[in-house]
């Protein structure tokens, strides 16, 4: 990693481009040695710093190939970790909604999505509660007045276009700075929806759009939503929980966010090459491998949470898909399990299929101080 050029002064401060190398492969940890330890949530830049939200896995063992509802899933809290390169991170709070350690030791807490108001002038927070999920139609929201909490929690949403919410949700940001959940339902049938925000992100408008529906198994998890030349997409896979060889990806994609969305294909094969099967009988089955479990796994062998939209530079967007490699850990420890970052790429409009790469190179716009 070195320093390649430096692109301005403003201020006291200068802004050098930085080459840095993310791996795939090599624990990553924080300025102190110690694992990050925030999956299943989101990574985002507010000013020049990059923020990681994420779940605090316990120190457990999966038992299972899939989960097996108790490690992950009990005394989990939130962590923010912050960097200013996207490979130093420090540990900033491993209890970033502190209201969650009421009642964690049985309720379930996953997925942080954080974006900014613009208009409000503050940062909000959704993510997945078994109090709401598979029981009703609200989606925990919290806020704080800056990027660094405590965040609060505050009515949570209720949305309008499902009776019963799933098990995953995302928050997308428009350069406009209107915000939409996305989300899974278990109505009949099961579908995944997006829809819009009040002003204030505190409430919904009830204008929605169904972006995938289907009547029979396999359900789909749900990825992120991003925005690429106008173009909104939305990345699904086969339901996995906590899920060893990892899921999919189908792409979808509208040039209206609540107008018609249609499938533009698959980015995640089976490592062998082969297309996923349309149709699986359960959760329990690898799709790449139906009849061993420790079979072949997907090319990227991850379950996939999020789509990390970061302006590295003043000339450079990068999409990245954000996923959890479950079981991967050296240890065996849940908290340890590795994440999958991987650069998504167009050719014009097209999206290429997604390559595990061990480590990449990214050219990164950071902040020196004078």
């Amino acid at each position: 990693m070195h320093f390649v050029s430096i692109l301005f002064i403003s201020n006291f401060w200068l802004v050098s481009s930085k080459q840095v190398v993310i791996s795939n492969v090599i624990p990553r940890l924080d300025v102190d040695g110690n694992f990050v330890n925030a999956h299943d949530g989101c990574l985002v830049k507010f000013d020049n710093t990059y923020f990681m939200y994420g779940t605090v896995y316990g120190e457990c063992h999966q038992s299972t190939t899939i989960c097996d509802g108790v490690c992950g899933y009990i005394n989990n809290t939130f962590a923010l970790y912050t960097s200013p390169d996207l490979v130093n991170w420090t540990l900033i709070n491993n209890n970033i909604v502190p209201e969650v350690t009421k009642d964690n030791y049985y309720i379930n807490y996953w997925m942080p999505n954080v974006g900014y108001n613009h208009r409000t002038k503050q940062y909000v927070m959704i993510y997945w509660s078994s109090r709401y999920g598979f029981k009703n139609s609200l989606v925990a929201l919290a806020v704080a007045s800056t990027p660094f909490g405590p965040f609060v929690n505050v009515q949570p949403l209720e949305m309008q276009g499902g009776k019963t919410i799933s098990d995953t949700t995302n928050l997308f940001v428009d350069d406009d700075n209107t915000a939409y959940v996305r989300y899974n339902t278990r109505d009949e049938p099961l579908r995944h929806v997006v829809e819009k925000l009040s002003p204030d992100w505190m409430t919904t408008t009830g204008q929605f759009s169904i972006i995938f529906e289907k009547e029979d198994f396999p359900w789909y998890d749900g990825g992120g939503m991003f925005k690429q030349k106008g173009i909104y997409y939305t990345m699904l896979s086969f339901d996995c929980c906590f899920c060893q060889w990892g899921s999919d990806a189908r792409v979808f994609s509208a040039t209206e966010i609540l107008g018609n969305w249609t499938y533009h294909g698959q980015l995640n094969y089976c490592a062998d090459g082969r297309g996923p099967p349309e149709h699986v009988t359960d959760m329990t089955i690898n799709p790449c491998s139906i009849d061993d479990p420790f079979g072949t796994n997907f090319t990227v062998p991850a379950q996939q949470f999020n789509v990390a939209t970061l302006q590295i530079s003043s000339e450079e967007t990068l999409h990245m898909y954000y996923g959890e490699r479950f079981r991967s850990s050296k240890d065996g420890l849940k908290a340890h399990d590795f994440q999958a970052w991987i650069p998504i790429k167009f050719i014009g409009t097209c999206l290429q299929p997604l390559l595990f790469l061990d480590n990449f190179t990214l050219n990164i716009d950071v902040e020196l101080a004078t």
